[in-house]
């Protein structure tokens, strides 16, 4: 098998209306949150940043807000944005909608998620985990010795790092989480 290694870029999505009213937003999509103008900013420095590493590749979260996102680093970098629902925000279940607060009553430590109680219809960290491999190994099969950018949210990233970085899913519950609008460079090492 080829062995080698893609540079990846992790793009958080800019800051949301969502994120602002601490309201979370996931699949099935009931409501879309654009980027607020302070999201718009931070992505426009993202932007302008990655128009100069000669990435190769541009994939994202069809969400509104990594959309959003993903447009204006597209724009900067004359790259075309691939959408991929592997990508997505981690699904919520019943508190889809509803405020972080109200997570946190009943998951309060993030290792709870890895398998979180089925009556709550949310997705677990080891489920995000599958698609996201699923994902990295189309892109093995490409984007060896490339550079490509990611757009997506907060949880998923998390894991992705897990994986890229060979951590297991509670470690990486626990470890490094991007802030809004930031951009985190990892060579995945395949």
């Amino acid at each position: 098998s080829m062995s080698g290694h893609i540079t990846f870029y992790l793009v958080r999505h800019g800051e949301a209306e969502n994120n602002v009213r601490f309201l979370l937003n996931s699949a099935p999509v009931k409501k879309e949150y654009p980027l607020t103008e302070k999201g718009k900013q931070q992505i426009e420095a993202v932007a302008k940043s990655l128009a100069s590493v000669g990435a190769d590749a541009l994939f994202s979260s069809p969400i509104l807000r990594a959309k959003e996102t993903a447009e204006m680093i597209a724009e900067a970098t004359g790259l075309s944005t691939h959408f991929d629902d592997r990508l997505w925000e981690v699904g919520m279940g019943k508190f889809n909608e509803r405020t972080q607060e109200e997570l946190l009553k009943k998951y309060p430590e993030p290792e709870m998620r890895i398998s979180p109680d089925e009556e709550d219809g949310m997705e677990s960290f080891l489920g995000v985990r599958s698609r996201l491999e699923e994902f990295l190994d189309e892109l093995k099969k490409e984007y060896i010795g490339k550079k490509v950018i990611l757009v997506s949210h907060g949880d998923p990233l998390e894991q992705l790092h897990g994986i890229l970085t060979k951590e297991g899913p509670g470690m990486a519950a626990l470890g490094w989480y991007p802030e809004k609008g930031s951009c985190t460079e990892v060579v995945w090492e395949c």
